[in-house]
C-alpha cells in the first residue's frame, strides 16, 4: 500500500519477517562496516549515500529490529494538540494548558493550536533534564540525611 510522501503520521508496524530481517541487516552492518551504497537490483544502479543517511537508516534498522514501530517526521513538521499530547504521554488538556502558559511555542491556524515537532521535543528534553536533576537533589539529600 502506497502513502504520500506527507503521510508522515501513519508508523510502519514490524511484522515478524521485518524484525528478522532487520536485526540480521544491523549486525551485518556492525560486522562487515558500512558500505554507504544503495544498488538497484534490476538495473544495476549503485547511488552512494552519505553518513548521515546511512545514520538514519541504521536506526530505523535497530528500531524495527526491537519490534518498535516507526514513523519518520521532518523535524520542522507541525502537530495538532492530539499529536503533541500523544507524543508527550499526556492529555490533550494539559498540551492546551501548557499553550496557554507558553511553556512551548505555538501558533494559530484559525482556532486550531500548531505545534513544530522540533518545539515539542525541546520541552520534552527540558522536561527529562529537569526530571534528572530533581531525582539527583533527592539522592544528594537523601545521602546527607543518612535514609540512604
Amino acid at each position: 500500500m502506497a502513502h504520500s510522501v506527507r503521510d508522515y503520521s501513519r508508523p510502519v508496524m514490524p511484522t515478524p519477517a521485518s524484525v528478522a530481517f532487520a536485526d540480521a541487516l544491523v549486525h551485518q552492518l556492525e560486522d562487515d562496516g558500512a558500505r554507504f551504497v544503495l544498488l538497484d537490483r534490476e538495473t544495476g544502479h549503485t547511488t552512494e549515500i552519505d553518513e548521515t543517511v546511512y545514520e538514519l537508516l541504521r536506526q530505523l534498522l535497530i528500531n524495527l529490529a526491537q519490534n518498535r514501530p516507526v514513523s519518520i517526521i521532518p523535524f520542522n513538521h507541525e502537530l495538532t494538540t492530539h499529536q503533541a499530547a500523544d507524543l508527550l504521554n499526556v492529555s490533550r488538556g494539559y498540551v492546551l494548558k501548557l499553550l496557554e502558559q507558553n511553556a512551548i511555542p505555538h501558533r494559530k491556524v484559525g482556532t486550531h493550536r500548531r505545534i513544530r515537532l522540533e518545539d515539542l521535543l525541546a520541552y520534552k528534553d527540558k522536561m527529562r533534564a529537569d526530571g534528572n536533576n530533581a531525582m539527583d537533589e533527592l539522592a544528594q539529600l537523601s545521602q546527607e540525611l543518612g535514609l540512604d
